[in-house]
């Protein structure tokens, strides 16, 4: 049966064009999302549970085109940010263990218990929340090392802990803690100091009874970055879609003599050409005139724009790949369309494949790459495509 997503989709063979009339393709690969989650179910090692996260349609390649890749490759359970992306998955199909890790009011609490999926809480109202469900539910306390985003400090644990026990059907099963700055430098005695500071809520938790629970900090860049940081789960969020998370944890997995690992790209996004159209030399392009064409030239229309998640940023800086090779974007970027030179492209045409992120023949644009032209980072770049694509798999 073939990979399904909230939007439609389409099986499709690799290098066969998309003969449906979409305009816009989300091509994903799931045999590469296993290869990766793959990797880290050999870095965590045999003790400890894989969670691959899956929020924001699973950085943007498929709710459940990339859960089951995932666990098919090993992951034992799926994190998710929201009750309904819960629900999204049982209802397609996904038994394995499923953890919240963003807010949960009381009825979605409630819905969770039914579901059999645990939630987090993060703050002393969560914890009443959680506590007056309906229905039993299985709790992580999610505790503030340094984050200062969602986390219960040490002075609301005992108000928390009173609040959760007076539920006899509740169940604390999990404490959880995030790192702050672990991705984006090299020295890394920040990221020591919260492993210090959890360590802390764990041994109070454990002197109020509350023992045995599993544990979990460790993003991507700790995985690749520190055995001792895994615990008993392992999270893993970016680069179970192929990419590092910066170029510093890649300098400090080489600084440290830790394995490089293969990680593999297995995302791209396609639009087909709508128009080629010659402009004479001396004519303007777009909105604002903002090109001039210096000789006579072929652009080719895309019909894809900022509404659909192509950023304006990239006007007369960014480039798509057209016959594999690179068409500068020209003029600028419109709220469904934008243009591209295609002049050096002597058989571009209208229909032909624009690949806007991934590889077409030995070209390749990464998200690193987009991050770089639009001075963002690569996990933002996933999440970018709007309602209007069509999600295939290959």
């Amino acid at each position: 049966m073939p990979a399904t997503n909230a939007r439609t989709a389409k099986p499709q063979k690799p290098g066969v064009p998309d003969t449906s009339g979409n305009w816009l393709t989300i091509e994903v690969d799931p045999a590469a999302l296993s290869r990766n989650i793959a990797v880290f179910r050999r870095l965590a090692g045999p003790d400890t549970r894989l969670m691959a996260v899956v929020k924001a349609d699973a950085y943007g390649h498929g709710l459940l085109i990339a859960s089951r890749a995932f666990l098919e490759g090993g992951a034992d359970l799926l994190g998710v940010h929201s009750v309904a992306e819960a629900v999204g998955l049982r209802r397609g199909g996904i038994e394995a263990p499923i953890l919240v890790l963003g807010p949960v009011n009381r009825s979605e609490a409630d819905t969770a218990a039914e579901l059999d999926v645990e939630i987090t809480v993060a703050s002393v109202p969560a914890c009443r929340a959680a506590a007056e469900s309906r229905a039993g539910v299985k709790v992580h306390l999610k505790v503030e090392t340094g984050v200062n985003r969602q986390g219960l400090v040490e002075s609301e644990i005992d108000e928390a802990l009173t609040v959760l026990k007076a539920s006899a059907e509740l169940e604390i099963v999990g404490l959880s803690s995030h790192f702050a700055d672990i991705e984006d430098t090299t020295d890394h005695g920040f990221a020591k100091v919260q492993m210090k500071r959890f360590d802390g809520f764990r041994d109070m938790l454990s002197a109020a009874g509350c023992d045995d629970l599993a544990q979990h900090m460790s993003c991507s860049a700790a995985a690749l970055l520190w055995d001792r940081s895994h615990r008993s789960i392992v999270r893993v969020g970016i680069s179970a879609y192929g990419v590092w998370p910066s170029g510093e944890t890649l300098v400090s997995v080489r600084q440290r003599g830790r394995e490089e690992v293969t990680l593999e790209p297995a995302v791209t996004w396609k639009v087909a050409v709508s128009q080629v159209r010659q402009v004479p030399a001396g004519e303007t392009v777009g909105y604002g005139r903002a090109w001039k064409a210096m000789t006579d030239s072929r652009i080719a229309v895309l019909p894809v724009g900022y509404s659909d998640g192509w950023p304006r940023a990239l006007s007369g800086g960014g480039y798509v790949l057209i016959h594999g090779r690179r068409a500068p974007i020209v003029g600028r970027i419109c709220m469904n369309l934008c243009m591209v030179d295609v002049t050096h492209i002597p058989g571009a045409a209208a229909g032909d494949h624009a690949v806007l992120l991934g590889s077409q023949n030995d070209e390749t644009i990464t998200p690193e790459m987009l991050a770089d032209l639009l001075g963002t980072i690569p996990y933002e770049v996933l999440t970018l495509p709007g309602p209007t694509w069509t999600q295939i798999t290959v």
